[in-house]
């Protein structure tokens, strides 16, 4: 499995899909703070929730299944000695790394703005908890958006999942049914670690979005998707190998 995960990165040297990794961080961080700078930590935190996240894991995924069109229409995929399946999993696995290392890179550089600027300090403790509960909850959105891109290219797959997320995410999130969409997931589980409401305001300390309660709701529902998804786009992969 290493092997092919160090293959599939190979596959993406020289490629935009490693600059957005580190670009759209610093494209968050700017414009949450001209945005607003009175909440800019928390603010960051869940915009990545609301459209950065959604946005990197469309470009990476839209990017792999253009990349292997312009090589070979994924045909050398299918002519390996590998179960398509694995081959599949394997881009699963390097997207989800590279989000990770987004997001890790986002923590560091909001760390160091916090040490130059006392006023932005963040603790280490909450916000650490806050980018693995954002890269849990959007995990599902990997093979979704890996499917999304093989049937309707670029601009239908970054439409349909940022969309998703700004409009039905961010409606659903604050009430009761937040659970029925996998878009509000992690918009909801922000609310009770950074504080903030979805639309940017702070939260008030009786206000019911702060009961942390959906988290390991948020979790349990975002790693089973994860992996219904990773298995049924799988075996579909399969089968597009097969015509």
């Amino acid at each position: 499995m290493i092997r092919n995960l160090q293959a599939e990165h190979l596959k993406f040297k020289r490629t935009f899909s490693r600059k957005i990794i580190w670009i759209l961080p610093f494209v968050n961080i700017c414009y949450s703070f001209l945005i607003s700078p009175m909440y800019f930590t928390s603010n960051t935190t869940n915009w990545w929730s609301i459209l950065f996240l959604p946005l990197l894991i469309s470009i990476l995924c839209t990017l792999s299944d253009q990349k292997e069109k312009k090589a070979s229409h994924y045909s050398t995929i299918w002519l390996l000695p590998l179960q398509p399946a694995k081959a599949w999993f394997t881009k699963i696995g390097i997207i989800s790394i590279y989000s990770l290392f987004s997001l890790l890179f986002f923590l560091c550089m909001i760390l160091i703005i916090g040490l130059l600027i006392p006023t932005f300090q963040t603790q280490l403790a909450s916000s650490i908890g806050a980018i693995l509960l954002l890269w849990v909850a959007t995990l599902w959105e990997i093979p979704f958006c890996l499917f999304l891109a093989k049937r309707f290219g670029f601009a239908g797959t970054v439409i349909l999942n940022c969309l998703s997320s700004l409009g039905i995410g961010i409606t659903m999130a604050t009430q009761s049914y937040w659970w029925i969409s996998p878009w509000s997931w992690s918009i909801r589980m922000m609310c009770p670690v950074v504080g903030i409401h979805p639309n940017g305001l702070l939260l008030e300390a009786n206000s019911p979005l702060r009961n942390a309660s959906v988290l390991p709701v948020g979790i349990v529902m975002s790693v089973v998707l994860f992996m219904v998804l990773a298995l049924i786009t799988g075996k579909r992969f399969e089968k597009w190998g097969e015509h």
